[in-house]
């Protein structure tokens, strides 16, 4: 074969490949999961280079006055935080170090104020970086000193959970290597401060979790096993129940599973979604009971590209313009403009369309 044969075909390869989103195995191992849906709003990018693994974990912030005017607020693993209007456009940026997940609460007495609070995950300080969050998605730091973590290894994954029983305030956080810790929050000359009042362990890497309100539990993904069910409460038992059907002896599921958050319809019903990052889908179990599996969906190409390899999600049932059932927000691992590669960014769907398959 001569060697002008040979480089053409190197070119045509190389061009297929260039063409073709990453991936095309996972993507595969999910295309059995009939049930799709798209995307109809994508954030802006992460300013950060497009092959870098950036965005990681979105929180919800609702404007109780002006549900127009609320926010997305998105961490950046890279860098810090960004929030997003509901049009997807990014408002404010703050570099506040490797932001890995967030999560938000509303109501915290800080001193002769109430705010709604934002906690996140510092890679950087491997420490819990807490905010007070403003009209607009303005952030502005409320931690009195820097909350380092006792655990061994990185902080990781986080949520947070505001108790029925106390009204007590807290922040989950764990480790690449299984280790989780819960913090209380409170005011210490108007600013906040935590302290830890509780430590358990699962035997591998954790990073998605979501913490209940209403029932008191605590859901936490480990990734090559499971989701676990423990009590939120700080006094609660240090051993958990592993879901039925959310390890891979579910065939629509594929390691890792990662990001976790619930949808509530009221009275202690709704759903617990998980995505399956292995086969880039996402598992829906029930919020009440035992957490019956019932069934998983895609994200597919539509106006904006699909999803693929997410980290964290997070959902809201509060009717905002456009979505009356309120909104999916997921992370995309690829993020592309056509066949162009950007860098990572989120993803904005209508609970409604998820709704209709799970109804």
């Amino acid at each position: 074969m001569k060697l002008r044969h040979i480089l053409n075909i190197a070119i045509i390869i190389a061009i297929f490949y260039s063409c073709n989103r990453p991936g095309e195995g996972s993507r595969k191992a999910g295309l059995h999961i009939n049930s799709t849906v798209v995307a109809v709003i994508e954030t802006t990018p992460t300013p950060q280079r497009r092959n870098d693994d950036s965005a990681d974990d979105p929180a919800i912030w609702i404007d109780k006055s002006h549900p127009e005017n609320s926010v997305i607020i998105g961490t950046d693993k890279k860098g810090g935080l960004a929030a997003y209007n509901l049009l997807g456009e990014q408002l404010n940026y703050y570099s506040f170090g490797n932001m890995n997940n967030c999560d938000l609460r509303y109501g915290f007495i800080l001193g002769s104020d109430t705010v709604d609070i934002l906690a996140s995950s510092n890679r950087t300080l491997h420490s819990v970086s807490l905010f007070k969050i403003s009209e607009g998605g303005e952030l502005d730091s409320i931690h009195s000193r820097t909350i380092k973590s006792a655990m061994f290894d990185e902080v990781y994954g986080l949520c947070m959970y505001k108790s029925n029983k106390t009204g007590k305030f807290y922040v989950f956080l764990n480790s690449k290597a299984g280790e989780v810790e819960q913090y209380e929050l409170f005011t210490s000359k108007d600013k906040t401060d935590a302290r830890l009042v509780r430590s358990f362990a699962v035997n591998t890497q954790t990073e998605g979790m979501v913490a209940d309100d209403e029932t008191g539990i605590l859901y936490l993904g480990e990734e090559v096993n499971g989701i676990w069910k423990f009590s939120a409460e700080p006094d609660g038992p240090k051993t958990g129940k592993l879901i039925n059907n959310s390890s891979e002896k579910n065939g629509n599921i594929k390691y890792d599973i990662e990001g976790l958050a619930i949808y509530n319809t009221g009275n202690g019903n709704g759903y617990l979604i998980a995505s399956s990052q292995g086969n880039y889908s996402y598992a829906v179990f029930e919020r009440q009971g035992d957490n019956k599996y019932l069934g998983s969906f895609r994200i597919v190409d539509g106006e904006i590209d699909g999803v693929e390899e997410t980290d964290g999600l997070e959902i809201t049932n509060v009717a905002l313009p456009g979505f009356p059932k309120g909104i999916l927000v997921v992370q995309d691992g690829f993020n592309y403009d056509g066949n162009k590669k950007q860098s990572q960014n989120f993803k904005i769907i209508s609970w409604e369309q998820i709704e209709k398959i799970f109804r």
